[in-house]
């Protein structure tokens, strides 16, 4: 089965396995800026939120990242994870260039079964492959708090809710 998302109208088919709310996220194992695996036990008693993104190069995906880079500022014990297939050397140029500290950068260099673990697989589309556009927050003990697949890749996610999620 599948969840249908869009591109400017135009429908795609994501895996339909997104983790739900009182559900626990399950194992990852991704790569930071120093290209060290990284895995969900590396943020154990720390509250997540975990935002998706198809790339760091179009706007509304670098746009995302600044704004919950932003957040940080405001959230206590709570780590933001800002997952791509981009290179670790691109996320860490962007990052320096925008002067973003609050958020950690991880790519699915070595961990691209992710997507599909974690229900963001674009399954259609010239698209096929990279992760949609989603917001997942879990508290201290992994378990979910709210899940936003954003339904059109053109827009940002509802940090609003996310931030409300940890409240």
């Amino acid at each position: 089965m599948s969840d249908a998302i869009t591109l400017l109208d135009e429908p795609i088919l994501v895996e339909d396995n997104l983790p739900r709310v009182g559900e626990t996220l399950p194992f990852f194992q991704l790569v930071n800026q120093q290209l060290e695996d990284i895995t969900l036990e590396s943020f154990q008693g720390k509250r997540k939120i975990l935002h998706f993104f198809p790339g760091i190069d179009t706007s509304i995906s670098a746009n995302s990242v600044r704004t919950l880079d932003a957040l940080g500022t405001t959230l206590n014990n709570t780590v933001i994870l800002n997952i791509s297939p981009d290179l670790p050397f691109t996320m860490a140029k962007f990052s320096t260039e925008q002067n973003l500290n609050r958020s950690i950068n991880l790519s699915t260099l070595r961990g691209r079964d992710m997507y599909k673990n974690y229900g963001v697989l674009i399954m259609s589309s010239k698209l096929a492959g990279l992760p949609a556009r989603a917001l997942m927050v879990a508290d201290e003990n992994d378990q979910v708090l709210h899940v936003e697949l954003v339904h059109d890749l053109t827009n940002e996610p509802d940090y609003e809710a996310a931030v409300a999620a940890l409240a």
